[in-house]
């Protein structure tokens, strides 16, 4: 397993909120490494009260979303690489804002 790739969150925003995914190699890393330990979800919504800002993930729902979507928390994830969340229309990282 290469440490130097990260595992890959996708996160799609529309008016009403956010769709969150894994990116399909990133599943596959990580089925591979934690076999029954990891329990995915295809995909987490999350609705917006207030206008999202669409460049950036809130840091303060990131480790709630990894959770959700693996199973597993963010910090047994990093032996793999760290986590990141990307525009799958750019293929940009997003930052995590504090917000």
């Amino acid at each position: 397993m290469d440490a130097s790739e990260p595992i890959v969150i996708y996160r799609s925003s529309n008016r009403d909120g956010a769709t969150f995914a894994l990116e399909p190699g990133s599943l596959t890393r990580l089925r591979s490494e934690f076999g029954e330990a990891l329990h995915p979800r295809s995909r987490v919504f999350i609705a917006h009260e207030t206008r999202d800002d669409h460049e950036r993930v809130q840091a303060s729902i990131a480790e709630q979303i990894v959770m959700l979507l693996t199973g597993l928390s963010e910090s047994r994830l990093e032996k793999l690489g760290r986590v990141v969340f990307r525009d799958p229309v750019s293929d940009r990282d997003l930052p995590r804002s504090a917000a």
